[in-house]
């Protein structure tokens, strides 16, 4: 990791971000003290910030191309789905199939589960019990998908590059919300927890907070300033948002137009920080080494600890330790989560990251000359994949 190329203050929300929703998925793994289990809410939190950072970071990098006309040939949208998929599908895949050896018979699983290949699982559907959560990684691909396609079609009918950015936007924002007012109502938690907050087709305005956000920074440089000066202003809405999770968000399951909006100004209210996040800069401390490690680390964090949980829980029922002695379980799954988001980082996801920044190897440049051969879009220096990125530089984590 090269810590000259990172913001600290995105690696700290990223990392904070995997480890709230990672506390709260091993909860279903051991009894705990209540004042332990009641801060499950916590993972919701995490969620809603890796969904402001990923369309954030993502829309930074494609404002930026659209700004500079790198984002206008269907070859420049074929890289970018090779610079991402290459990077979040093989630790994915990977661990789809590892689950089905877990449950035997293996081909059965797959079979059964089929819809997890194409990230179908949530679509517009409650999520099988398999390997549920990937939820998130569901909607974040769809997200990855629609977005740039959307931004290319646009390229197509119009030269105004803040044209194609919010057209994209508007309908990735509106139509989830339209979705949302034309359904019933939402009685109970676990009803609403299975909809409104993981099918697909009802988060994706979500991470198009983040997009916002990068659009600010890149239109109104004094707006973005003026926030970055007020940083009290992210600390009060997200303990805003805080606070109404550790209250049990009253009155969300008694007002059809609460639920619709819920989680877009639950987006909104993480997004405010993102100023004062990004101007901070690289902690050379031993807790920031740390941090920013956790952070290049969490994809593969997340795809593996469910994994990872499981093994620690069978271990712990064949040593004969009870699930309520949360002080010895804890441990183990922590050393179980550590080899393998390791072991996953350095054998499914580094070596795609290093195919795809490569020269002439890469990833990138191969679907490029590819899609150029098809489409006749010829690739200037300047659009070669070894200079253009997803993001700038300095945003590198995603």
């Amino acid at each position: 990791m090269h810590s000259k190329e990172r913001i600290f203050g995105l690696d700290l929300l990223r990392a904070m971000a995997v480890l709230l929703v990672v506390f709260h998925h091993s909860l279903s793994y051991t009894e705990v003290p209540w004042w332990v289990s009641s801060l499950g809410w916590v993972g919701e939190i995490g969620v809603g910030g890796l969904l402001v950072l990923s369309g954030y970071l993502i829309g930074q990098g494609l404002i930026k191309k659209s700004r500079d006309g790198r984002f206008s040939k269907l070859a420049h949208v074929g890289q970018f789905y090779a610079r991402r998929w290459s990077r979040t599908f093989p630790p994915y895949y990977f661990y789809l199939l590892m689950m089905a050896a877990l449950f035997p018979p293996f081909i059965a699983q797959l079979v059964h589960h089929k819809a997890y290949f194409l990230f179908l699982q949530n679509f517009a559907w409650d999520i099988p019990p398999f390997y549920s959560q990937t939820w998130t990684l569901a909607l974040l691909e769809f997200f990855y998908l629609l977005f740039p396609l959307l931004l290319f079609l646009t390229s197509m009918f119009t030269r105004n590059y803040l044209v194609r950015i919010l057209v994209p936007m508007a309908l990735l924002l509106v139509v989830p919300l339209a979705l949302k007012a034309l359904h019933t109502q939402i009685e109970t938690p676990v009803q609403f927890d299975q909809t409104f907050r993981k099918w697909v087709i009802f988060r994706l305005d979500s991470p198009i907070v983040g997009v916002a956000a990068a659009l600010l920074q890149s239109e109104l440089p004094l707006f973005w300033a003026w926030f970055l000066h007020r940083s009290w202003i992210g600390l009060v809405t997200v303990s805003g948002l805080v606070s109404y999770y550790a209250l049990g968000c009253p009155y969300l399951f008694s007002n059809h137009w609460a639920q619709v909006f819920f989680y877009p100004l639950s987006a909104l209210a993480i997004a405010p920080l993102l100023p004062f996040l990004c101007d901070w800069k690289f902690n050379r401390s031993f807790l920031g080494s740390v941090i920013s490690s956790i952070s290049q680390l969490s994809y593969s964090l997340y795809v593996c600890h469910f994994f990872a949980f499981i093994l620690g829980f069978w271990l712990l029922a064949a040593l004969g330790i009870p699930h309520d002695r949360w002080l010895i379980a804890y441990p183990i799954y922590t050393l179980f989560v550590i080899f393998f988001t390791c072991a996953t980082y350095y054998l499914t996801e580094e070596p795609f990251i290093r195919l795809r920044e490569g020269n002439s190897r890469s990833l990138a440049l191969v679907l490029g000359n590819f899609m150029r051969q098809i489409f006749r879009a010829p690739l200037t220096n300047r659009d070669s994949p070894a200079r253009t990125t997803d993001l700038p530089a300095k945003a590198t984590p995603d």
